[in-house]
């Protein structure tokens, strides 16, 4: 996942995040723990594994703990806060084969 360039992002202060769509104009609020999984989504790898792990950890059964994750991942796309992350374009080289005939 990526995050996407028209996005801004405001610490309030109190564990709250606010984060602007400036292509929607839509204000979103964040927690710690959603901002938590905004942020894993953005690292990738096993980012999120971990972050599960950690709620597992604090006491939260593991299903609903995956569940939430899910969801708040779910909804941070339909935000427009997440897009998927597309490799760089890269050139490809072509071979030619040159074929003599006699």
């Amino acid at each position: 996942m990526a995050r996407p360039q028209d996005i801004r992002v405001a610490d309030l202060g109190h564990d709250t995040t606010a984060v602007l769509n400036l292509r929607t104009g839509q204000w979103v609020w964040m927690d710690q723990d959603t901002r938590r999984i905004w942020e894993a989504s953005l690292s990738g790898g096993s980012a999120l594994h971990t972050l599960l792990d950690t709620f597992v950890t604090r006491g939260h059964a593991r299903r609903q703990a995956e569940r939430a994750i899910n969801d708040t991942v779910g909804t941070l796309r339909g935000h427009g806060l997440l897009e998927e992350h597309r490799p760089a374009w890269r050139r490809r080289r072509t071979v030619w084969q040159v074929i003599s005939c006699r």
